[in-house]
């Protein structure tokens, strides 16, 4: 059971719409590109390995991220909703995802006013390891092992298809330029590539403080839930980076 947090005010369900299956947001940015599963957590596991597949932030933080993704990908998907400051099921239908599921499962199982802080913190334990069995699985990344100054083992996470790289890359390069306003699942993941500062992978040409004004602006087109989960990953990220 994940700790309580005190309510943050009632805040109402208003982004995104449903598709069923997976119960992911029409829009969420892997599927525009044709990649398999297509969710929030996806992109931000890629994104945080460069085409070598070494990890380019901490573990703390990309575990922080996966988890804040997942959240976001629920609420998206209208399978959760922020009410009174706490996170509520409000279609507990089984996903097929396993990550997904027992996320639902904890969120349904909780009596307590527990709000998007901490669930993110309660989420993001182990999830790093869980994703990438899981997308290993799928056929999304290939885990290899190599060996840092030929003694110590060290596993890499390589895209399976580069392709699905480059063209999430291309997207949120889109986003940030472009003059319209982004899809929701795009402003969700522009708040979290900003937090994370995963902003070097986009291999954008322009000094970094622009470039994260940029993905700030566009992550406020987001819901104001969304807008709390990538808060939440922001102080979780924080609070591990001074622990």
């Amino acid at each position: 059971m994940a700790p309580s947090e005190p309510g943050r005010g009632d805040v109402t369900w208003r982004a995104g719409r449903r598709t069923g299956g997976r119960g992911l947001c029409w829009c969420s940015p892997l599927r525009c590109v044709g990649m398999r599963g297509g969710s929030l957590r996806d992109a931000i596991f890629l994104l945080a390995h460069d085409e070598d597949g070494r990890l380019i932030i901490t573990e703390p933080a990309i575990c922080a991220g996966l988890a804040g993704a997942t959240l976001i990908d629920l609420l998206l998907g209208r399978r959760v909703a922020v009410v009174g400051g706490r996170l509520d099921v409000i279609d507990s239908a089984v996903t097929g995802d396993p990550e997904t599921d027992a996320a639902l499962a904890a969120i349904a199982a909780d009596a307590g006013p527990t709000g998007p802080r901490a669930w993110v913190s309660w989420l993001a334990a182990g999830a790093y390891e869980r994703v990438a069995e899981a997308l290993d699985r799928a056929g999304v990344i290939r885990r290899t092992t190599v060996r840092r100054l030929g003694l110590l083992p060290v596993t890499r996470c390589v895209p399976a298809n580069l392709e699905d790289l480059v063209r999430l890359r291309s997207r949120l390069r889109y986003g940030v330029h472009s003059t319209q306003p982004p899809d929701p699942a795009t402003a969700a993941l522009c708040g979290l590539v900003r937090v994370l500062r995963l902003h070097s992978s986009l291999l954008l040409s322009m000094p970094s403080a622009d470039l994260l004004d940029a993905l700030a602006e566009k992550a406020m087109t987001a819901d104001p839930t969304v807008i709390q989960v990538i808060t939440a990953v922001d102080s979780v990220v924080t609070a591990a980076t001074y622990r």
